[in-house]
């Protein structure tokens, strides 16, 4: 993914989504100069981070939690209006278990999702 990336010319954001620390650690190296790793999701244990990589690029790193209403609707008018989707996996509500087991193990194909039989 970072050699594509950086094929590219790096991104210049990269939004970080999965809760996995050893993925946002190696997407730093994926970031153009002015480049900047905004986290959104809270990942369990530390990322690695060397001085170089952030001082040669200029990259930044910043965290970032959508709270309150609007937020979340400004959120979801953005997505809208640029055709940005998000990609996920469903699990039947009888699978609620399962599907919260492989989110807690970061094991889960992008995000979860449970969806009711009509």
């Amino acid at each position: 993914m970072v050699k594509e990336l950086q094929k590219l010319g790096g991104a210049k954001v990269i939004l970080a989504t999965a809760p996995d620390n050893k993925a946002a650690s190696q997407l730093i190296n994926g970031l153009s100069v002015n480049g900047k790793l905004i986290i959104v999701a809270g990942i369990n244990g530390p990322i690695q981070v060397f001085c170089g990589q952030l001082l040669n690029g200029r990259r930044s790193i910043q965290g970032w939690v959508a709270s309150g209403a609007n937020v979340r609707k400004d959120t979801i008018n953005f997505s809208l209006l640029t055709e940005v989707h998000p990609i996920i996996e469903t699990f039947p509500l009888e699978q609620v278990t399962e599907a919260y087991e492989k989110m807690m193990n970061a094991k889960v194909r992008f995000r979860a999702v449970l969806t009711m039989g009509v």
